[in-house]
């Protein structure tokens, strides 16, 4: 259910929804031809060892094997490993190189390393050759090491405020490695064209990075590729980048001159693709005797994996969620990026900013219990007023807008009743929790550096407009919003709009799918391409009619003269002119800052551990909102995965760097019966930074749904004697501390 008295925006269906129901979508392996070879990875199954002997001629020789290919025949063509960045050591510190190989042939930083490529016929024929492969491993060191450190505040101011506070506390955090485990896996169609150019077709959140990156690491002319995705079943962050499979496949497709596909199996993902999240750490509170922070220090390591990069960086970009929606004078934080012998780190939903709102957040929980003052009030002591804005935080990023104390107020309206659950749950011998986080984000960026975003229309002369934008929707719902945004602008019916997005060949550039830009940057491009549409159909039409372009007014999808009764409809002007092409792009001065406050309530079975959440609120700022129902979704969706993490989603691994949870029967995803229904409500505060006035959904309910469940777990067993508790909240690790508090 949403509550918002603000937004009238209709309650429309999405336009993807048709076909995805009726089983009409498009995902990669529905683009299977009946001469597309089958590709796949011989792996190294240890971490931490050198290749002792590799002997592929059996696999080679079997039925249907087209191709083995190994780190030795990319070298002879000249295919260089994906070169290691120097990444910055604060310290003065340095990191010996270490570019990732796209076979290897030497050492195996983490299980799961591609040794070599095998192509074959059918599928079948392809797992048989895989097998027949032999390699021999030695142990060696395990990888170790700092890759990059940043300090981010400044330390003697913070230091010195903390030692005079009245109030210090700390807490530790471990937030676990977790996979994307998207419903469509990384998946590839390549096909070498005859002019030596490459049609790769992928399941991926970012063509046009993809696409340069491919041109950049081979010295390709980024002209002779072409990357087009169409419908994706997930990504979260995993599919926005070149890995070291799409590059060994695209060399081989262009190499044979065929059509190769590589579509792992679940197990082979799980073994195979990046993970996201790993963060450990600590961070202190100082308070004042008003309860007033005076202080935040911090200190965190990132488990980077094998190969630094920096895709690891998503603590350090998003560090001020570490502030919050909190007056903050002096803060100081370091983190450090910890090589292992593990799969590399990449972005996941959110990257970063649910690791820095769970880490404030429950500081001050964990202050304001053991100080013996309400959460709530502690929170309402030091949240930033309106009146403040524009802000700039103690870690120099400037919030733009908000109502941080209307946000949290609306969400407590939202969650009536809590004494009356609470004793009904004791009554049943059920420990009872409520929490509360508030949360922030950035989003539209980077926040230091925003990048653009790239749209075109294409208007025909029988009045279709084919409308291209640079984002990737990847189940966000973009083709609704992006198409009615053409459809009302024009004032057109939108069955006249065809949608074309995934093709590097739609137009010039595009930024995909990620941190929350599709409407706060692509919306925007879309917004100024429009306009620029209209100006120039404007003109056109005052040069038909013989007056001035500002004597045009543009309605009911027509060019009118005004004063007359003389007009020219779009498709008309795009007859008589030969069609009409508008590429724009966007470029935000700033990023903006969504945030919310969530509300959740847990009961626990002290007998067991098990945690059940019975009720679930979360109030978004989400800037001006254009679909809700869209806004709804990406809050489920977010909130859902933040409760999966806090529940006990990991990834876990023995004391050699081997996977434990290979496979759905030891990876705990949440499932439909953990959830609870999900109260939605919204405060608009529309930013200035976008002609549209929005700020951001993607990532908004992943912020702050693993801090809130771990606020609601942590009231509920303090109050049966367990000062602290750190997620995730599974039955054993709580039936564990409550028998030890």
């Amino acid at each position: 259910m949403t509550r918002d008295a603000k937004s009238s925006t209709p309650m429309s269906a999405r336009l993807e929804d048709t076909r995805m129901v009726t089983g009409t979508g498009r995902f990669l392996s529905d683009f299977l031809g009946p001469d597309t070879l089958h590709a796949g990875f011989v792996r190294a199954e240890q971490a931490s060892t050198r290749i002792a002997a590799l002997d592929v001629i059996q696999a080679a020789a079997m039925p249907g094997v087209r191709a083995v290919f190994t780190a030795a025949d990319l070298g002879r063509d000249g295919v260089a490993p994906i070169a290691h960045v120097d990444l910055p050591r604060e310290d003065g510190g340095t990191t010996e190189p270490c570019p990732m190989p796209i076979l290897c042939d030497t050492d195996i930083r983490h299980a799961g390393e591609p040794i070599a490529l095998v192509i074959a016929e059918t599928a079948a024929q392809l797992a048989d050759a895989i097998e027949a492969a032999e390699v021999d491993l030695e142990p060696i060191t395990p990888v170790s090491g700092t890759a990059f450190l940043r300090q981010f505040g400044t330390q003697g101011p913070a230091r010195a405020a903390m030692a005079a506070a009245a109030h210090k506390h700390r807490i530790e955090v471990d937030i676990p490695r977790v996979t994307a485990f998207a419903l469509e896996p990384r998946c590839v169609i390549a096909r070498g064209v005859t002019d030596g150019g490459l049609h790769y077709r992928m399941s991926t959140q970012n063509p046009f990075a993809l696409r340069a990156q491919l041109a950049s690491h081979f010295g390709w002319d980024v002209s002779t590729i072409r990357v087009v995705a169409d419908d994706v079943g997930g990504s979260f962050g995993m599919k926005g980048y070149m890995s070291r499979e799409d590059a060994a496949l695209a060399w081989a497709a262009r190499k044979l001159q065929v059509e190769i596909a590589w579509i792992p199996t679940r197990s082979e993902t799980i073994l195979a693709d990046a993970q996201g999240r790993g963060a450990a750490g600590s961070l202190q509170v100082g308070l004042d005797e008003d309860l007033k922070i005076v202080a935040i220090e911090g200190q965190f390591d990132i488990d980077i994996g094998a190969y630094p990069t920096h895709l690891a960086f998503g603590l350090m970009n998003n560090v001020n969620g570490l502030t919050g929606m909190y007056e903050v004078p002096e803060i100081f934080v370091e983190i450090a990026g910890q090589l292992s012998p593990r799969l590399p780190l990449v972005p996941f939903r959110g990257n970063g900013r649910p690791e820095t709102t769970y880490a404030i957040e429950r500081a001050l929980d964990v202050a304001a219990r053991k100080i013996g003052v309400d959460p709530i009030e502690l929170r309402r002591r030091n949240l930033i007023g309106p009146d403040a804005m524009p802000v700039t935080t103690g870690l120099g990023f400037t919030i733009d807008c908000g109502d941080f104390p209307k946000v949290m107020q609306a969400a407590l309206d939202l969650n009536p009743g809590a004494q009356e659950r609470k004793r009904a749950a004791q009554a049943r011998g059920m420990l009872y929790g409520v929490g509360l986080a508030n949360c922030i984000e950035s989003a539209g960026g980077p926040v230091r550096k925003p990048r653009p975003d790239f749209a075109r229309l294409e208007v025909a002369g029988d009045g279709t407009v084919t409308l291209s934008p640079g984002v990737m929707s990847v189940g966000q719902g973009h083709e609704t919003t992006l198409s009615e945004m053409v459809a009302n602008r024009l004032q057109i019916d939108a069955a006249r709009i065809i949608y074309r997005h995934g093709d590097t060949e739609a137009l010039s550039n595009g930024r995909g799918s990620g941190g929350s830009a599709g409407l706060t940057v692509a919306g925007s491009a879309v917004c100024t391409a429009l306009e620029e549409l209209i100006a120039q159909g404007s003109r056109h039409a005052a040069a038909s009619f013989g007056c001035s372009a500002s004597e045009i007014a543009y309605r009911d999808g027509a060019f009118h003269r005004e004063g007359t009764n003389e007009n020219l409809p779009l498709a008309a002007l795009a007859s008589m002119t030969g069609g009409i092409d508008i590429e724009s792009s966007f470029t935000p001065p700033a990023a903006t800052f969504p945030n919310g406050a969530h509300i959740c309530e847990v009961e626990i079975d002290p007998e067991t551990g098990m945690t059940k959440i019975t009720r679930y609120v979360a109030v978004e700022d989400v800037g001006r909102i254009l679909n809700q129902v869209l806004v709804e979704g990406q809050l489920h969706g977010g909130i859902g995965q933040g409760l999966s993490l806090g529940l006990g989603e990991q990834i876990a691994f023995d004391e050699q760097h081997q996977i434990l949870t290979g496979s759905l029967m030891d990876y705990r995803l949440a499932r439909a019966e953990d959830l609870p229904m999900i109260e939605t409500g919204s405060v608009e505060v529309p930013t200035a930074l976008n002609p549209l006035g929005v700020k951001g959904v993607g990532e908004a309910g992943a912020v702050g749904a693993t801090a809130a469940l771990a606020s609601a777990v942590s009231d509920a067993l303090w109050r049966a004697g367990v000062e602290d508790f750190d997620l995730p909240a599974t039955p054993l690790r709580i039936w564990e501390a409550l028998q030890r508090r």
